[in-house]
């Protein structure tokens, strides 16, 4: 079988994974895009296309957060593709004192960094978001300047641009293996063929750990299997995306099917008028992507709890994927130490806001060795909670 060779190849055809092939490929390298399944078909597939800064982790990450949504403004034009782009708030609900304290907190930092969230009493939201049932909360942390995107036509977009200017596609493509001789990379093995290369960008979400085993490496990238459900289409009711300050609690979960699933609410509706409603998130090493009764009835009692206008709403599917997480929030973005040529940019906190930003930032590492980004709180290379 013939060796293809690349300049760059990145594996994860997600957001981040066709951003960066389209930057790659735009700043005038050979670049391949390899994903196991098709497009999208992990963590991706199951995003509410939110590009949201009301999670931001506060540390590190804001300076990227902010960078990323500036990106947005001309976006659709860099691309020359609709990625149906809009404007919304978003509601942080509070249900108790303690997260009112923990979102009051957060303000001056969120202001600092140019960004507009404030308080809101219980009794003021109906002015903000009708369908919600003020009783059921005490508050809201609110950001009237967020926005949503189509998540299936931004990644198209970029696959198309890159695709316009040469990005091969291997799709149904499993790497099996690195070539690294003398520290160096030099290629990758895969169910379809090797492929010749010296830089290689993993953006490969909860499958990242798997890959690292194969180097030698244990990346802290834990995942949950994280379900939602998607209601029948309607006309466009939602102001805001709708989530619970519960967020910023401990509330990633161990599975164990002898316990009853908890749901902690997320609520979006999509630009297509679908509600989409979750969400259930379970500490796993499921991989798989099925939807499970217990979350979808855990999901759908929660939703009627504070929105009892949709309890009469069609229920059309659910889902479910692994979604990547790390134990201090910031993503592993940048070069791996010991191995020359290979990137991590994966376990993103916020994936769409940063997609642009994670996009550029990498072509610029490869091509011309620096990041106008600090990646150092980033760094793959990083001890995290003690022990990687």
């Amino acid at each position: 079988m013939v060796t293809q060779t690349y300049d760059a190849v990145i594996i994860g055809a997600g957001y981040i994974g066709c951003a960066v092939a389209y930057h790659l490929t735009a700043a005038g390298l050979r670049t391949a895009l390899l994903d196991r399944g098709g497009v999208a078909a992990g963590a991706s597939q199951a995003n509410y296309g939110n590009v949201q800064v009301q999670d931001a982790e506060l540390g590190h990450s804001l300076p990227m957060v902010t960078a990323g949504y500036a990106r947005f403004r001309e976006l659709e034009e860099e691309l020359g593709s609709s990625i149906s782009y809009r404007r919304l708030g978003s509601l942080l609900l509070i249900e108790t004192e303690t997260q009112w304290k923990t979102m009051a907190a957060r303000l001056p930092a969120l202001q600092a960094a140019g960004i507009n969230a404030e308080l809101v009493p219980a009794g003021c939201l109906p002015e903000l978001e009708p369908l919600l049932d003020p009783g059921s909360v005490l508050g809201a942390c609110y950001h009237p300047s967020e926005g949503q995107v189509y998540p299936f036509a931004l990644i198209w977009a970029y696959l198309r641009r890159g695709q316009a200017l040469g990005l091969a596609l291997h799709t149904h493509t499993e790497v099996i293996g690195f070539e690294v001789i003398g520290g160096q990379l030099q290629g990758i093995r895969t169910n379809r063929g090797n492929l010749s290369t010296k830089v290689v960008v993993l953006a490969t979400g909860a499958w990242t750990s798997r890959l690292g085993q194969t180097l030698g490496r244990t990346w802290d990238i834990p995942f949950v299997h994280g379900q939602a459900i998607v209601t029948e289409r309607v006309e466009r009711r939602l102001n805001n995306h709708i989530a619970s300050a519960a967020f910023f609690e401990d509330i990633h979960e161990e599975a164990d099917p002898s316990n009853s699933v908890s749901a902690v609410l997320a609520i979006s509706q999509a630009t297509h008028g679908n509600f989409l409603l979750g969400e259930v998130g379970l500490v796993t090493d499921n991989l798989n992507s099925e939807a499970t009764p217990g979350g979808q009835a855990a999901i759908a009692k929660l939703v009627s709890q504070y929105f009892p206008a949709m309890r009469r709403l069609r229920i059309l599917r659910g889902w479910a994927a692994p979604v990547a997480f790390t134990g201090d929030n910031l993503p592993f973005l940048g070069p791996v130490d010991g191995i020359q040529g290979l990137i991590l940019a994966t376990a993103f906190k916020s994936t769409v806001i940063v997609t642009p930003l994670v996009g550029e930032t990498i072509a610029q590492l490869v091509v011309e060795g620096r990041t106008e980004l600090d990646l150092t709180p980033f760094s793959p290379n990083r001890t995290i909670d003690g022990g990687q």
